[in-house]
């Protein structure tokens, strides 16, 4: 979807949110709040409505509410309690949720924006709830390295896909790391927009979680030791009792 019509049906999204029978507010999240990124022509749709009771599951379970497009809907489906998303017939994405009050505590989003706050006060009952949540470094530290150990391990027996899996494990831990060491304005997610952010690490993991192998459990080893070995919080004699095991299962698997 073009930035235009991007823009112009967040517009009619507000215009119907601030006066549908029912509804009590709007929060636009992620690029489509606009704060801390702009959308492009690749972003979806995201948002929250705030419904009375009695309105809030009828506007889950129907899309008649939702603005038009020329582009019909080709799937609406229900994927949480509170939740739905819908895809265009052109491909693009909606994802949203609709909450009572008193359900507003379960959402999470790490950038918002009320657009429509008709009954008062929904910033200051939101903003708090939305925060992400905590990451404890050494947890984060110490799963790495039990994520490598496995991985490592089947990398050496040459079962790949799930060597893999584990990697990617182990990958979400070092960027759950480094987002908190560089205090990351997008940290629920910490995945997101790391080649803009972190281009060298987001280049080194393309290229280390692509192969799937033993070694590339020890290289993804050495990039964490590089970014976090230095922490007070950093587990020394774990990741020193896990290193000459990748070490091992890399020799092996290039035998």
């Amino acid at each position: 979807m073009e930035r235009a019509e991007f823009d112009e049906w967040s517009e009619r999204l507000v215009a119907w949110a601030a006066q549908a029978d029912g509804v009590l507010g709007l929060v636009l999240v992620g690029s489509t709040a606009r704060t801390a990124h702009a959308p492009d022509a690749w972003s979806d749709h995201d948002f929250f409505v705030v419904a009375e009771p009695g309105s809030a599951e009828q506007l889950r379970a129907r899309t008649d509410w939702l603005p038009r497009r020329a582009a019909g809907i080709a799937l609406h489906e229900r994927d949480t309690a509170h939740g739905a998303w819908v895809v265009f017939v052109d491909g693009h994405l909606l994802e949203y949720a609709v909450f009572a009050p008193d359900e507003v505590g379960l959402s999470r989003s790490g950038a918002l924006r009320v657009a429509v706050d008709r009954a008062g006060g929904l910033a200051s009952r939101m903003l708090p709830t939305l925060a992400p949540p905590e990451r404890d470094p050494r947890t984060l530290a110490t799963a790495l390295h039990r994520a490598l150990l496995v991985g490592a391990g089947r990398g050496a027996r040459g079962e790949r896909l799930v060597a893999r899996r584990h990697l990617l494990d182990a990958a979400d831990a070092l960027l759950g790391l480094v987002a908190a060491l560089r205090g990351a304005d997008d940290a629920q997610d910490p995945w997101r927009r790391v080649e803009r952010t972190e281009p060298e690490l987001a280049a080194a993991l393309d290229g280390i979680i692509a192969r799937g192998d033993a070694g590339a459990a020890l290289a993804l080893a050495d990039l964490a030791a590089d970014a976090a070995g230095d922490q007070p919080w950093w587990p020394a004699a774990l990741a020193a009792a896990v290193r000459p095991r990748l070490v091992a299962a890399a020799r092996d698997d290039e035998a």
